[in-house]
């Protein structure tokens, strides 16, 4: 029978005092080394996310509109993610050959033409330039385009053509619209950019 924790000292056990042991049987020292190890392996992560954060390994979240891209444009310059700075963006991603993105030109067209403080950009995807220029000449979309070798619809995840997506001032990513759009729709998008950004 275990003796009491606050039973005399023994002259026969060399001045220790007996192992007290709960309930369940299992000595302290184990139970508390079972509740370090357990804290451990809890913190562990922790420790390695913040050790890696601090060695700059990690690097914070980027704004959907800054994740980079390098395309031509169909004029012959180049459009970068830059153009995305500080300013509410409308992108379209659109094809020639493609019927719902022949529907909504003329819409693209009326909103950027009336635009104010808005400025939209055309994504050329899965088409031939030639006859993509030929098409946003006869409707009108004088907005820049850029020619997509996949590396803004990857960015971007882009599936469907056409996609519209829109973007606040700050960089943040408001919305998309998959498929033909309506001006009711951008427009709701529109007004989402503009007071996120004014926040």
């Amino acid at each position: 029978m275990d003796a009491p924790l606050d039973a005399p000292l023994d002259a026969s056990d060399n001045g220790t005092l007996p192992e007290a042991t709960p309930t369940s049987g299992m000595p302290m020292s184990r139970l508390f080394a079972f509740a370090l190890g357990g804290t451990l392996l809890l913190l562990a992560p922790l420790l390695v996310g913040a050790l890696l954060v601090m060695r700059g390994r990690i690097e914070a979240p980027v704004a959907e509109a800054a994740r980079p891209f390098d395309l031509p444009a169909l004029d012959g310059s180049r459009i970068t993610q830059a153009v995305f700075s500080d300013r509410v963006v409308v992108v379209n991603v659109w094809a020639s050959w493609c019927g719902p993105c022949r529907a909504e030109a003329p819409v693209l067209r009326r909103m950027a033409e009336s635009a104010s403080g808005v400025t939209y950009y055309g994504v050329v995807s899965l088409d031939e330039p030639r006859l993509a220029r030929a098409f946003a000449e006869a409707e009108g979309l004088d907005y820049p385009h850029a020619i997509d070798d996949g590396t803004f619809s990857r960015a971007h995840n882009v599936a469907v053509i056409p996609t519209t997506l829109v973007f606040a001032k700050d960089g943040s990513f408001v919305g998309r619209i998959e498929g033909p759009l309506s001006e009711v729709r951008l427009q709701a998008l529109i007004d989402d950019a503009i007071a996120a950004g004014s926040r």
